[in-house]
């Protein structure tokens, strides 16, 4: 097990590796998973995550490649939480918690690192102060990045905050189980523990309707390739899908035939939501070796049910003084 690090000025990138040449490097700013590196059925060892190549990228091209969101993932409808007015995207919804600033895209403050026998380890600490973005309470975050010898990387978020408020983070990593990108995600088969996704407006904003997903395209709770998937689904996914959480089991599989890769993610939380990256395309270089491309890579966002505050049944993510909220991911990298 190693632990390393790179300066970039006051930026940071550490790295985690473990004794099987897996390697995580996580940025101090936005808390960004910078790369995940595998090795294939062959032993060759590359990234299988979208980002950049150098720290200045990443703050010309706002696309959340392996951020931490918060204080809320996905959207809140029409930017109002009780009798907050929060941050508002062109449509008039809060989206990602927010620009003012973004805590996708600050720098967040190393606590700790470690190094065991079995596993290695970062600990990065976020204030949100009261008021930024709309939200209440000044919410801090604690963001634990953990990678073992079983080969699991897991990331912890655990909140605390001075006055209610909202608390319901993700870790946004576009993945592409081929390395370095070399292909698209077309010929990947994802499978998906979940019979229902959420309806959503035209906002893409849950309308709080429930939608099972038997004969539809969306389904895959058996395996499905890709690319005859996405072909049946206009505009590809951009998907909330309910899942039981679960701390043992995971609830997605992605399996790469050709580099023989496969990935399963296990949440705490209540949904994925899947963004394949259907017409994403972008005059910029992701991980120095192509440029943007629709379906280049597959975002899973484990996270509470996007617009829960406005829902019921949608799960709770509503944090106090006297109760500090966590959530746990847990990605398999075998």
């Amino acid at each position: 097990m190693k632990f390393s690090k790179q300066g970039f000025g006051k930026t940071k990138w550490y790295t985690l590796t473990n004794d099987n040449q897996i390697s995580i490097t996580i940025s101090n700013i936005g808390a960004t998973v910078v790369a995940i590196n595998t090795p294939d059925k062959n032993g060759n060892v590359e990234n299988i995550t979208l980002g950049f190549k150098t720290p200045e990228e990443y703050t010309k091209h706002h696309d959340y490649f392996g951020a931490t969101v918060a204080r809320s993932a996905g959207r809140i409808g029409n930017a109002e939480w009780r009798d907050f007015k929060l941050d508002n995207d062109s449509e008039g919804n809060n989206i990602h918690g927010g620009n003012n600033p973004s805590i996708s895209y600050e720098r967040w403050t190393r606590i700790s690192s470690f190094t065991r026998l079995h596993e290695v380890g970062l600990v990065l600490k976020y204030l949100s102060h009261d008021g930024e973005n709309g939200f209440p309470g000044n919410l801090t975050i604690n963001a634990i990045f953990r990678l073992n010898n079983q080969n699991q990387f897991s990331v912890t978020y655990i909140g605390h905050t001075s006055k209610q408020t909202i608390f319901n983070p993700t870790t946004h990593i576009y993945f592409n189980l081929s390395g370095n990108n070399k292909r698209t995600i077309d010929d990947e088969l994802l499978t998906v523990d979940s019979s229902s996704i959420t309806e959503l407006d035209k906002q893409k904003v849950p309308t709080g309707n429930l939608l099972n997903v038997d004969n539809t395209p969306f389904n895959f709770q058996s395996r499905q390739q890709l690319a005859g998937a996405l072909s049946k689904i206009e505009n590809g996914l951009d998907t909330p899908y309910i899942v039981q959480p679960s701390k043992e089991h995971p609830q997605l599989q992605l399996n790469d035939p050709t580099s023989g890769r496969k990935l399963k993610v296990q949440t705490s939380a209540n949904s994925l939501v899947l963004f394949s990256s259907t017409g994403f395309n972008g005059e910029f270089i992701v991980n120095g070796t192509r440029e943007m491309t629709s379906q280049l890579g597959l975002a899973i966002e484990p996270q509470m049910l996007p617009d829960a505050v406005h829902h019921s049944g949608f799960g709770n993510v509503i944090i106090s003084p006297s109760k500090p909220m966590m959530y746990q991911n847990v990605y398999y990298l075998n």
